[in-house]
């Protein structure tokens, strides 16, 4: 893949999570796909809730996150199928000393969770929903299987090792398409754009997060590490 190429690629998201957003003024709790310092992204189950997050509209209630209720005031910026995106207001102390403990790179690693794609043979997908997903390619191979492709996204970033490639990072932005669902897994379209150059920031948060990160097989989380350093 040439530097600065654009590509479409498929990503699974975990749509049913336990981070919710409870609206004070709607009385409803709704599932948040998506959180950080910078804003959370929320999946609407019903289509018709829609219209309650129009772009612009002001939304206030508590924010349900890793074990604590914490207030939380937001304004919508986006609608892409049934996702809401939607920016801070006010950030509230409480909140966002929580989001900076829990969006550290070894706090993102040690709570990594795998989960099942079972129409993707070969493919196996750590999510964290703070912003992380790590896909692990293999061969078909029963025996010993090969990694010879990974992407870890971090929100809207990513970075990536292809077997003859070099480490690449990126952006990653969802498009408006709305995919599809595969039992409680949500597969979505991401437009994939290549840095020029490598960030270096980016990998080496990438770095520090691989080092905690809680993923089976150690010498699979070695190699990308080692893929990781060999960028720098």
């Amino acid at each position: 893949m040439t530097a600065n190429a654009a590509e479409k690629r498929k990503l699974p998201r975990f749509h049913i999570t336990p981070c919710q957003f409870h609206d004070q003024e709607l009385k409803k709790n709704f599932s948040v796909q998506d959180v950080s310092l910078g804003g959370l992204a929320i999946r609407l189950v019903d289509r018709t809730d829609i219209p309650l997050f129009a772009v612009g509209t002001e939304h206030q209630g508590i924010l349900k996150i890793e074990g604590l209720k914490l207030p939380a005031h937001f304004q919508v910026r986006y609608i892409r199928g049934t996702m809401i995106g939607g920016e801070w207001i006010k950030l509230n102390d409480s909140l966002k000393n929580h989001l900076e403990q829990i969006s550290h790179p070894e706090h993102l690693g040690m709570h990594l969770k795998l989960y099942d794609l079972p129409d993707s043979v070969g493919t196996l997908w750590y999510h964290n929903p703070i912003g992380v997903d790590l896909l692990l390619y293999s061969t078909d191979s029963k025996s010993i299987p090969k990694i010879v492709r990974w992407t870890l996204y971090i929100h809207h970033s990513f970075i990536s090792w292809d077997q003859g490639e070099k480490v690449q990072t990126g952006r990653a932005l969802a498009e408006d398409e709305e995919g599809y669902a595969q039992g409680i897994v949500r597969v979505e379209t991401r437009l994939i754009d290549y840095d020029s150059q490598i960030d270096r920031r980016l990998v080496e948060t990438a770095i520090e997060l691989m080092k905690s990160a809680a993923i089976q097989d150690e010498s699979t989380r070695q190699l990308i590490i080692h893929h990781l350093q060999g960028s720098l």
